[in-house]
Formats: structure tokens, C-alpha cells, sequence
């Protein structure tokens, strides 16, 4: 029995509503008689969750150039709300299974998305999520399951995990595990294993009253080796993204609820309608129709809240913490009551296995502690109790950038010349009429702190062209004010390079005006916080990647060498390559930072003291292609060393300009020197390249990579940034 069409569907597309009558159908057809069997002897609804991905419904949120359908977010609460009227359990497990393809396809290497997206989404592949064990639930920074690194690469786990779905038949599971016990919840790394591996035991024992069909289950790693493809989340980013994604478990926890309480109550209504009892139907009972009047009413809040939570969500706003935190805390404390007042409406049938009422009454009862306790959820809404309604909180981000009055002044980070002729940076307000001329008013969310911007900072080295100057290479934000016709307001787009930060008043501010023929929209799949994360130096590897694939490279034609490994690009580069099937080394003054590159996908790391000394001028054949951030005498021996015909992308000069090397490897060995200019480079050139980042890298490696920091803060990073005492990225949030 499963939800009718509401006032809702009103607000969707044909597709999306296609999709709800289809996932109703297929409920009816295929899990009802599953249901059916009671609440003590359901099994595992493996041949259902299969069955659905065949039909295409596994992928409501995967982008579809995956292959899924690229619905948002309140399309898979609304889906989990749909098979919930039928069955909970099986919307619990089916749900679970669309995560983990979700996950995958956002956050996995390009190797894991090729091996396990198509399976997942085709059903032969079914997964669930490994965060809780047996001592460590709430608590999740207490895991113990552990993961260490191999000397050869990959990932030796070992431990057990509780309460995984769809872990008593299924074929994955993503497992959240410590790397270093010492780093607390900064050690926790994710990885995608295998449930047929040998080294893996199922822990099945009793299915749960009333969930049987979720497949809930234990399992125990013994000695499990990860590739290190098979790492989604990095040591240090699994415990930010396992919270990044509970608002949305909390969110269809609670529309899951939603389904349920409907189901109950349309039983309970139609045999209220028929018994007749004192010559007339029992719904004409006052006390009787009250009670179901109660529990109408307690739908409808339902879904008002949890509709509320799910748009907040798509919004990307923080709001969607306390009103996913609400929908789930009124579904576990209502959703209980409102079914037991449906039971007491049926009477002794009430209790009767093929009513199903006893198997909804022990799911709303799990209900209450799946994804967090009641009490948990109590906590999450105290949190910004005083912010929200003391009159102490500061304005959002969006807030400030959708509210701004016109003539009000930004906050910048502002260059100017001393009477020493050094460079003084100090924060401070600039008017709109201050801006550069151009066609497009971007007010901008985040920025990046680059290389040149640090030498911009501290006036080390020339880069500026003209004072007074804004910093700051690149930006991403949302179209405030727009003259031409391909950007409208409330676009998100990205700029980076056309002298932006040197010629040109930059990134480093609230707000920028620029030339459209500059701007790009914002990748399908990257938020404006996730594009700077990846910003100029992430964009400059792609360009280095794309030009040796250009000059023949592939992971079969022998080991890659890159340079200046702990730096922006460095690091970017090793994961783009490591993902795409090469043997990469990386080379690092930095021998203490070896995890670290190996955790990105090196296999193996290069003193840079071996580079960056005078050479000879042809050396060892080594490298089959090369990466260099670095220049100088570190080119010219990348140069000697590279094999026949190979190519060398170089990008930086953090050594110097200059290039002391002979003609040799060009003469002798046919090598190529392709230079890679990431601020002129073409549009076609820069779209494509941001493209592929957004499809090639792992979503993973950029928390773990990239660190925040708020426009008042950005001065002081710099010298640390130059004396390379900073690896990865650094994120600006100009609105803090």
C-alpha cells in the first residue's frame, strides 16, 4: 500500500514523477510479498535491491554521465518515503545501496568508479556502510578497526564492524577504519572492500525483528589487503565526510518514517470505513476519528519538516543540520505513537502477521536510534539554539552575499607601496565603484592562497604589475549583476589566470568584476568550496596531465617522476596519475611527508637532493614521463634522465627560472619539453580541463588535501606558504 500522489508532485518533473509511480509499482510487485512474511521471518531483500537497480533505479543521484539519473537530493527522500509505505526495511537496505554507489561515483578514484559503479548500478554489485562496531557507535571517533600501510603499497584492515546493511549477502562494503590512533578522528580513512574475500567473515547471527529484508549484519576483517585505489576517503577526511553525509541519512530516515505512518494510516482509515459496529462505521466514532485526525496531522508535520530538510540540503546551506537533526527527532518521537494509535484503530487485527502493523511498529521504533539517537538529535538542535534566536549570530555567507545593499563596501585583502617600496598587505573595505571595470559582478565565496599569490604578499618576488592591487589568482562564486547574455544572477562560476592577482584585482576579496570571455560555469559536480580546493594549481596539473597524454603517455609506458611533490600542483598531479593507472614518484625535500604522497598514489619517493644539484648532462634512463613544478637544476636532471622519446610537462620554477642543461636529451634521446601556461590558456582548453577534474578526482583527496582558512588569516600564511612549511591547498573563505 503505498503513498498516493500529493500536492508535492506538483512542483516536479514528469521524470521525477515517472520515477515515484515506477518505484510504487515495483513495490507492490515485487517487495509486498517479501513484506508479507512477518516481521520475525523476512530474509535479506537481495533479489529486490537487484531486481530495482536493473529497472534503474539505482542511481536517483549519480550524475549521469555515470550513468545514473542526476536527480537531487529530495528526489532520493522522496524515493526512500515511496518504498518505505511498503516495506522500511527494504527502503533502509535499497537506500544503503544507492549510497555507496553515490559515494563511489563522487568520491572514488577513477580506477574504483570503472570496477564498481557500472555493478553497482546494474545490480550485480551490493553494498553497504561500515561505520559502527560493537564498541563504537555514537561515539564513531572510538572505531578500532585498523588499517595500516604496506611498505609495497595498499592497506593491510583488520577488525570488526556491526550493524552494516545489506552485509548478510551482499558483495561491498565501504569501511571506515583508524590509520593512526594517535591523530584521533584525523586518522580515520574509508576504503571499498570486498565482502568475498577470504579474508572477510560475515557475522550474521538472528536478523532483526522487523528489519529482516535490510540484511543487517557484522563483519570481520582479518588481514584484508585495499588497494590503494580502493581508498575513498584519506586518513583524515573519513571522519569529516562520514558526518558530511549524515544530514542526509538523518533527512530520509525521517521520510522513510513519512511512508511508513502513511501506509499505517490508510490500513487503519480503511477499516475504519468498513467495520461497522453499533450500525454504523467505526470512523464515525468521535474518538476513534480524532485519534487518526492526530496521527494525519502528525504526517503532514512529517513531511513538512523532513521536505524542509531536503531542500536545505540541495541548498547547500547550513541550516540543513538542525532541520534534518528536527525531521528525524519528530519522526522517532511521533512516528511510534501514530502507528500504535493505527493498530489500536484495527483492533486484535491490528496485531495479525498479514496486516504488517507489528513489523511497522518494530521499525519505528529503529527508526529512533538509525543514524542517531533521539537524544543525539536533541543535542544537534541545542547546538545553535542561542545563535539562531539570541540575536548573536553573525550573518551566512549566502546571507551577506545575497542580501549586500548596493554601494556597500567588500571586504579585501588590499596590496599597496610603501614609501620603502615594499609591499604592505593589511585588510580592508572597498566600494563597488572601486572594482575594475567588466561585464559580470561575481560576489565571490572562495578563494585560494597559491604560490604567486604568497610572493604577491610578501613582495619577494615581482608579480604584481601595478598598485594598488587585490590577490589572489583565481575565485569561485555566484553571478551577482551580468551585461551579457551567457551568465545570469545566481550562476556559480569559476575564473583563474588572465593575470588575475598581477594585472588584474583578484580573488582575495567579496567581490569581483571581471570580463565574461574570462568566466567559466562551475563543473557540474564541484561546489564553489570543492573548485578552490582544486583551484589554479589543481587546474595547472590537469593542464600537465592533459599535454603528456598529448605527447603519447600511458601508465603501460613506464614509471612518472614528479617534482615538487608537497606543493599544490605536486600533489594534485600525483593523484590525478595515480588514479589514471601510472607508477608515480614523487620527488620532496620533505622525507617526513613519505605517508603522506603515498596515501595521494605514490609508489615511490625521490629525495629532491638527488634533482637539484648541477648534473651531467645525460644520465640514467629513468622516467618515462615527468611533472616539474620545480625548474632550474632540478629540470635539467629531470631533463638527462627522462627515457627515449618521453615527454616532460613543466609548470613552475620554485627553484629558479633558469635552465642550466644541454640540448643532449633533446638530440640524443628525441625528449620533449612542453611548457604548460595555465593564465592564457585557451577557453576550450581550460573548460575541458575542469571538466575532467571534476569527473577524474577523487573528492577525497581534496579534504584531505586542502586545509581553510578565512581572508583575515591570509597575510600571515604566506611566508610559511614560500619556506614550503604548507603542502597541499589552502581554501580562503573571503566571508570570514
Amino acid at each position: 500500500m503505498n503513498a498516493a500522489p500529493d500536492e508535492r508532485d506538483a512542483d516536479l518533473g514528469e521524470d521525477e514523477r515517472a520515477l515515484l509511480r515506477g518505484l510504487a509499482s515495483f513495490a507492490q510487485e515485487a517487495v509486498a510479498p517479501l513484506a508479507a512474511a512477518g516481521s520475525g521471518a523476512q530474509d535479506w531483500a537481495g533479489a529486490q535491491i537487484r531486481d530495482a537497480c536493473r529497472r534503474g533505479y539505482g542511481g536517483i543521484e549519480i550524475p549521469a554521465r555515470d550513468g545514473g539519473l542526476g536527480l537531487p537530493y529530495r528526489m532520493r527522500a522522496r524515493a526512500a518515503e515511496t518504498l518505505a509505505a511498503t516495506d522500511f526495511a527494504f527502503a533502509f537496505a535499497f537506500i544503503n545501496q544507492h549510497n555507496v554507489a553515490l559515494r563511489i561515483a563522487e568520491h572514488g578514484s577513477a580506477v574504483a568508479r570503472e570496477r564498481y559503479l557500472p555493478g553497482l548500478l546494474a545490480g550485480d554489485l551490493i553494498g553497504g556502510t561500515a561505520m559502527s562496531e560493537p564498541r563504537a557507535g555514537s561515539d564513531f571517533a572510538a572505531i578500532a578497526t585498523r588499517a595500516r600501510r604496506q611498505d609495497g603499497g595498499g592497506w593491510i584492515l583488520d577488525g570488526e564492524k556491526a550493524w552494516v546493511a545489506n552485509a548478510a549477502g551482499g558483495e561491498l562494503a565501504l569501511v571506515f577504519a583508524q590509520t593512526d590512533a594517535a591523530r584521533g578522528p584525523a586518522g580515520i580513512a574509508c576504503f571499498i572492500v570486498d565482502l568475498r574475500a577470504p579474508q572477510c567473515q560475515r557475522l550474521t547471527g538472528a536478523a532483526l525483528e522487523g528489519l529482516g529484508a535490510a540484511g543487517i549484519a557484522g563483519i570481520r576483517l582479518e588481514g584484508y589487503r585495499a588497494e590503494d585505489s580502493d581508498m575513498l576517503y584519506a586518513p583524515g577526511q573519513g571522519f569529516q565526510m562520514a558526518l558530511a553525509g549524515v544530514n542526509k541519512a538523518r533527512t530520509h530516515i525521517a521520510a522513510m518514517a513519512a511512508g511508513l505512518l502513511d501506509s499505517a494510516l490508510r490500513l487503519a482509515l480503511r477499516h475504519a470505513s468498513t467495520r461497522q459496529a453499533f450500525g454504523r462505521p467505526i470512523i464515525e466514532q468521535q474518538g476513534l476519528r480524532w485519534s487518526l485526525a492526530d496521527v494525519s496531522m502528525r504526517l503532514q508535520i512529517l513531511r513538512m519538516l523532513t521536505d524542509r530538510a531536503a531542500g536545505l540540503i540541495d541548498a547547500g546551506s547550513d541550516e540543513a543540520v538542525p532541520a534534518a537533526a528536527m525531521a528525524k527527532k519528530y519522526a522517532g518521537e511521533e512516528c511510534l505513537d501514530g502507528v500504535s494509535a493505527c493498530i489500536q484503530a484495527l483492533g486484535a487485527s491490528g496485531l495479525l502477521p498479514a496486516q504488517g502493523m507489528g513489523r511497522r511498529l518494530l521499525a519505528a521504533k529503529a527508526l529512533c536510534f538509525a543514524d542517531g539517537t533521539t537524544e543525539m538529535m536533541n543535542e544537534r538542535i541545542a547546538a545553535g539554539l542561542a545563535l539562531r534566536f539570541a540575536g548573536a549570530a553573525p550573518a551566512t555567507a549566502a546571507s551577506a552575499t545575497m542580501h549586500r545593499e548596493e554601494g556597500m563596501s567588500y571586504q579585501a585583502l588590499k596590496l599597496t607601496r610603501g614609501e620603502d617600496g615594499g609591499t604592505q598587505a593589511r585588510l580592508t573595505q572597498i566600494g563597488q565603484d572601486e572594482l575594475p571595470e567588466g561585464e559580470v559582478l561575481v560576489e565571490v565565496a572562495y578563494s585560494s592562497l597559491n604560490y604567486k599569490d604568497a610572493l604577491a604578499i610578501t613582495g619577494k618576488s615581482p608579480v604584481v604589475r601595478s598598485f594598488p592591487m587585490v590577490p589572489g589568482i583565481d575565485f569561485a562564486g555566484t553571478v551577482r549583476r551580468s551585461a551579457d547574455p551567457r551568465f545570469k544572477p545566481g550562476d556559480a562560476v569559476l575564473l583563474n589566470g588572465w593575470g588575475l592577482g598581477e594585472t588584474r584585482w583578484g580573488g582575495l576579496a567579496q567581490a569581483a568584476r571581471v570580463p565574461a570571455d574570462w568566466l567559466l560555469p562551475l563543473p557540474a559536480g564541484l561546489d564553489a568550496r570543492q573548485a578552490m580546493a582544486i583551484g589554479t594549481a589543481g587546474y595547472t596539473a590537469m593542464l600537465c596531465v592533459m599535454a603528456l597524454e598529448r605527447h603519447n603517455a600511458t601508465p603501460e609506458g613506464g614509471p612518472v617522476l614528479v617534482t615538487g611533490a608537497n606543493g599544490g600542483v605536486g600533489t594534485v598531479a600525483i593523484a590525478l596519475l595515480a588514479g589514471k593507472g601510472y607508477t608515480v614518484t614523487a620527488s620532496t625535500g620533505r622525507p617526513q611527508e613519505a605517508d603522506y604522497l603515498r596515501g595521494l598514489g605514490a609508489s615511490g619517493i625521490l629525495d629532491r637532493a638527488a634533482l637539484s644539484a648541477p648534473g651531467k648532462p645525460l644520465q640514467k634512463e629513468a622516467w618515462a614521463a615527468a611533472v616539474d613544478c620545480v625548474g632550474s637544476h632540478t629540470l635539467a636532471n629531470v631533463l638527462a634522465g627522462m627515457r627515449y622519446g618521453a615527454p616532460v610537462a613543466a609548470c613552475g620554477l620554485a627553484q629558479g627560472m633558469d635552465l642550466p642543461a644541454t640540448v643532449a636529451p633533446f638530440i640524443l634521446r628525441g625528449v620533449t619539453l612542453i611548457g604548460v601556461d595555465s593564465v592564457y590558456a585557451p577557453m576550450a582548453l581550460r573548460a575541458e580541463a575542469w571538466r575532467r577534474l571534476a569527473d577524474e578526482l577523487p573528492r577525497g583527496m581534496l579534504e584531505a588535501n586542502t586545509q581553510e582558512l578565512g581572508l583575515s588569516e591570509i597575510a600571515a600564511a604566506a611566508a610559511p606558504l614560500l619556506e614550503g612549511r604548507i603542502r597541499g591547498r589552502i581554501v580562503v573563505d573571503v566571508n570570514r
